[in-house]
């Protein structure tokens, strides 16, 4: 920028960001007759995904063709077998890279109380009745809190946020959780009124959150399959917060012990 700036002899709109696109755009290789055969293929196998049809292809016209130049002809004419679901898709994607989510990759992790709060839910399976747990935990301190509900959305997740705010009283600076819908919408909106920055767990990725992780699995052994499973959430929450005033005061916590 320097350089361009001395070539334009200090013209300022010399300073202007130049584009990102590149010179050289990627084209259309696929030749009309591929493109019919890859159609007539397609509609014939509406089921098959691309890595089948390339093999049904290669094998019928005695040519080698790659799976990508495939899966774009299936989306330039949109053969899909479910359209719907599969525009449905798409806009999901697109959505998802317009806003694209901070992961927790992105934040340098302090070691400050109520620096950063880990969220995470458990489902409970009885017969045909599902109860959730949501749970939090201090990545520093290591002070961990939980709360059963009946259902699984983002209204609960927020009502879950203001009560471990209300319970630590103090700011919350912020937060991580992964993917899940619980913590979409109203959950979303709230964090950012009160002025709680969020950051994403990569999909799939547990050791993105072990703290969290941590404390889900003391819980579930230590206390849950014990014997203190309760389907009714109010007595059941009685009891679990009997037993977070024992594993946050009296309990040892090894990450923390000085050997």
């Amino acid at each position: 920028m320097a350089e361009r700036f001395k070539e334009s002899k200090e013209n300022v709109e010399s300073l202007r960001d130049l584009s990102t696109r590149p010179i050289n755009k990627r084209k259309w290789e696929i030749t009309p007759l591929q493109e019919e055969k890859i159609i007539t293929l397609r509609r014939r196998y509406m089921y098959y995904g691309k890595k089948k049809l390339k093999i049904l292809y290669e094998k019928e016209n005695r040519e080698e063709i790659s799976c990508w130049k495939i899966e774009r002809v299936i989306r330039r004419h949109r053969l899909y077998a479910d359209r719907i679901r599969a525009e449905k898709i798409a806009k999901k994607q697109a959505s998802a890279r317009e806003n694209l989510k901070l992961r927790i990759q992105k934040l340098k992790k302090e070691k400050r109380i109520w620096f950063l709060f880990q969220l995470d839910t458990i489902v409970i399976y009885w017969g045909k009745i599902k109860r959730y747990i949501l749970t939090a935990v201090d990545y520093a301190s290591k002070p961990g809190y939980a709360r059963m509900y009946k259902t699984k959305s983002s209204k609960v997740a927020r009502d879950f946020l203001y009560r471990l705010r209300y319970l630590i009283n103090h700011p919350i600076e912020n937060i991580q959780t992964d993917n899940c819908s619980e913590f979409a919408h109203y959950f979303e909106r709230t964090s950012q009124k009160v002025g709680i920055r969020r950051y994403f767990s990569r999909v799939r990725m547990p050791q993105d959150n072990p703290e969290a992780e941590r404390c889900n699995e003391t819980l579930e052994y230590e206390w849950l399959y014990n014997g203190n499973l309760d389907l009714d959430c109010e007595r059941f929450n009685r009891n679990l917060t009997e037993w977070l005033i024992e594993y946050n005061f009296n309990r040892p916590h090894k990450s923390l012990l000085i050997i």
